[in-house]
């Protein structure tokens, strides 16, 4: 039996979560005889690891330095380039990740008969709220463009109830599959030693880009306000770095509070810590939430849209939110979006009671075991089979 022939199109593979996973799936289908894989890239940016064997294809030489914008005005160039390549290298199946991908792929799907699978990795409604032109126009888009695509998969349910509820696409035409872990692989890395030490033993840690949705200042106010001797750790950076060192120095926090930039193996960072902690406004399905689980953790995390509560609370309502305060879920800590008050009280509990977060430490590795890659890995085989076999 032929090889079936996968496109995967994503913008680039520079440092985030849909290109990391992007990364892990490549490397899975390279090695399942059953199907030839590709990367197409819309720039010429590669952070993550990509199989030796993979072809890689980039359609522009747009790079992270150019602007929303322009980026933006390049879709039809990029669709045409796109339905190019594929009247030549004619696959069975394209899949995208990432909005403009996405949109590349759906407008190019317009002048040929491949089927096209979308990955929705984003609550859209919460991350294009702002009234700029840019956001509307990327509404505007996934209204229109997302019903033309044969199957969406969402990372989460509450992506998938995003899409149903404010731009009308039918739920038949969704399915939601986790995010994969390779979770050997990230036990392994996480053993490494760090050279980085802290003023205290107690670490927290938080792995980010430093952007508005991700809501840092929310953890510097807490860490301000919590009594207990403790050290945030900082892994990462972004267009908010100056600004936050900034905070941190206004608010007294220059030995508590460690910038220690990105590095390529954050995992011994995980390691290290007590307690991993997410601030963040918006999600889709957070990675660095479940691979600080898998590295022994104990979560805390913002009740945002969307992600969290599915992690943490699997049997809880997903378009339930805390407007306020605390709530110690199953398999870790949620609370309210900018509640800085119950932030420090969720910290400071787990900080003086050892019994609780060494239950949250060992509950957080039993609850990603659900997300390990050669069971997602499978959801994904199943999908693309269903849709390459015209079953979805």
């Amino acid at each position: 039996m032929p090889k079936k022939h996968i496109m995967i199109v994503i913008n680039s593979l520079s440092q985030g979560g849909a290109e990391r996973v992007v990364s892990i799936l490549l490397e899975r289908f390279y090695h399942d005889s059953r199907f030839e894989v590709e990367l197409v890239l819309l720039e010429d940016e590669i952070a993550y690891e990509v199989a030796s064997g993979v072809k890689v294809t980039v359609l522009s030489a747009l790079n992270n330095q150019d602007s929303g914008i322009k980026k933006t005005l390049s879709i039809p160039f990029l669709a045409y380039k796109l339905h190019a390549y594929v009247k030549q290298e004619k696959p069975d199946l394209l899949v995208s990740f990432l909005y403009r991908a996405d949109f590349v792929n759906l407008l190019a799907s317009r002048f040929h008969q491949v089927p096209v699978i979308v990955s929705e990795r984003v609550n859209a409604s919460s991350t294009y709220a702002n009234p700029s032109l840019q956001a509307r126009v990327n509404k505007f888009l996934i209204k229109h463009l997302y019903p033309k695509a044969s199957l969406i998969i969402n990372v989460s349910e509450g992506t998938k109830k995003d899409l149903v509820d404010n731009f009308a696409i039918a739920e038949n035409r969704q399915i939601v599959i986790y995010n994969p872990y390779d979770i050997s692989k990230i036990e392994a890395l996480s053993q490494e030693s760090i050279t980085d030490s802290f003023a205290s033993s107690k670490v927290i840690v938080a792995l980010s880009r430093f952007r508005p949705v991700k809501n840092i200042t929310m953890m510097l106010q807490a860490f301000a306000k919590l009594e207990e001797d403790a050290t945030l750790v900082l892994v990462g950076s972004g267009s908010e770095e100056v600004t936050l060192k900034e905070e941190r120095q206004r608010l007294g926090l220059e030995k508590r509070v460690v910038f220690v930039g990105e590095k390529e193996n954050p995992y011994p960072y995980l390691k290290s810590a007590l307690i991993y902690l997410s601030t963040s406004r918006s999600e889709g399905f957070p990675n660095a939430l479940a691979e600080s689980m898998i590295c022994g953790c104990a979560a805390v995390s913002t009740d945002c849209l969307s992600g969290p509560r599915e992690i943490l609370a699997p049997d809880s309502d997903f378009a339930a939110r805390l407007s306020t305060g605390v709530e110690y879920a199953p398999y870790g800590v949620l609370v309210a979006v900018d509640d800085v008050d119950a932030l420090k009280e969720a910290l400071t509990t787990l900080l003086n009671d050892d019994a609780r977060l060494n239950t949250y430490q060992s509950k957080a590795q039993e609850r990603v075991e659900d997300f390990s890659l050669e069971s997602i890995y499978q959801e994904y085989v199943d999908a693309f089979n269903s849709v390459m076999e015209g079953r979805a």
